[in-house]
């Protein structure tokens, strides 16, 4: 998919296997159906509308195929990541560290930060008026439709990120939107939120990704 805050593809290696994710499943460079068992390390599985990553080393991996994309591993992880998935602390004010050391304070620098090559700032590149739009468009987040969440899930990384995406968009912008509250409301889900704001006016036309969601 055009646009830098898109996750294209996910690569993962473990033992001297390499899983590449895109619209189709490959695995070692060869598109494979699901599900799919690679002894001792992975299991690969279709469910619903996303792709399950299991591992032997208690890695999971979710995948929509689209731009939604879920990372976990077991306990036993703790203080032994980095990246842009954080240090697994258990306290999220410090998951923003750049390979520096050094704490950003902004989430597109944090990620640019672990991105070689050079920073891309996607609203800079459209132009003001993309940037207006997107500010607009994603104002949705803070409205009553998702106002049961706020509580537990604050919107604001959400609405930075989501004008970051609809920047990226180009003239996709209806479907990144989509992508981006679908996204919140997963998490909203997976905190014990449930949150009814497709309309048909808001994303009617799209199906729920992610209704049975799951924890590890």
């Amino acid at each position: 998919r055009k646009g830098v805050s898109w996750t294209k593809e996910v690569t993962v290696f473990i033992g001297d296997v390499m899983v590449q994710l895109l619209q189709d499943w490959v695995v070692d460079n060869d598109v494979v159906s699901l599900p799919l068992l690679r002894e001792p390390y992975i299991y690969i599985e279709r469910q619903t509308n996303t792709i399950l990553l299991n591992t032997n080393i208690g890695l999971k991996i979710l995948w929509s195929g689209r731009s939604h994309l879920e990372v976990s591993v077991p306990g036993s992880y703790k203080t032994h990541t980095c990246g842009l998935c954080g240090n697994f602390n258990n306290y999220y004010q410090d998951d923003l560290r750049m390979p520096s050391g050094r704490i950003s304070l902004s989430e597109a620098d944090f990620g640019n930060s672990w991105r070689p090559g050079e920073d891309i700032d996607p609203c800079k590149d459209a132009g003001y008026q993309a940037k207006k739009g997107a500010n607009a468009r994603c104002k949705v987040l803070k409205s009553a439709a998702f106002k049961p969440c706020h509580r537990v899930v604050p919107p604001e990384p959400w609405y930075g990120a989501c004008v970051y995406d609809l920047c990226a968009c180009g003239t996709n912008t209806d479907e990144c939107l989509c992508d981006t509250l679908e996204a919140y409301a997963s998490q909203c889900r997976e905190a014990g939120v449930i949150l009814q704001w497709r309309s048909s006016s808001l994303c009617g036309g799209f199906s729920e990704l992610f209704f049975n969601s799951f924890s590890f």
